[in-house]
């Protein structure tokens, strides 16, 4: 898939669970079974597409989309306790998913929560745990803005995005032999 055209869509099956869930206000309850319903079915389309390929899929849609097939499977499966738990947790509940594949994939995957294959383990490791760290600052802030859907997820969201772009690139330029300004470089490493 033409990775431009990916990175247009790599949250689209999030961005259409809000969408539909808040698009007339303040959802109902049916409403936002229905957005949970529609979001897993498009989460499950997507990973359909990514998880087959040779690259390891990128952790923050990997979570984003289990997020949304959990909601979708609870409802399914009438598992009313873990929507109610969607709804205290509000914009957080993507986080703390954020959060599991990030511990998960950053101390289980050669690959790290960066997702990048082939790179030297420390660099991966370092990079994964620099953003790890940015999703608990993210879940934080889901935390402290709470109802507020700009500074409870869609900015921590994209914030994540970026510094994931950032790590990787500093990842294949150190690969490349540039470690000037690496900023996962460790001092006795220079």
């Amino acid at each position: 898939m033409n990775k431009w055209l990916f990175a247009l869509i790599q949250f689209f099956p999030l961005s259409l669970f809000a969408t539909y869930g808040l698009w007339h206000g303040i959802p109902t309850d049916d409403r936002w079974v229905e957005a949970f319903q529609i979001g897993a079915i498009a989460a499950a389309l997507q990973l359909a597409i990514v998880l087959p390929q040779s690259r390891p899929t990128n952790r923050l849609i990997l979570a984003a989309n289990l997020y949304l097939l959990a909601g979708g499977g609870a409802v399914l499966a009438h598992q009313w306790w873990l929507l109610h738990a969607y709804a205290v947790l509000q914009e957080s509940g993507i986080f703390v998913a954020v959060l599991a594949v990030g511990v998960a994939t950053t101390f289980a995957s050669s690959s790290g929560f960066v997702a990048v294959s082939g790179a030297p383990p420390a660099l991966v490791r370092r990079a994964s745990l620099w953003l790890l760290a940015a999703v608990v600052m993210a879940l934080g802030a889901s935390i402290l803005f709470q109802g507020d859907r700009t500074w409870a997820a869609v900015v921590p969201i994209i914030c994540l995005a970026v510094l994931h772009r950032v790590l990787v690139y500093r990842i294949r330029q150190a690969e490349n032999g540039d470690m000037h300004n690496y900023a996962l470089e460790r001092p006795d490493e220079k």
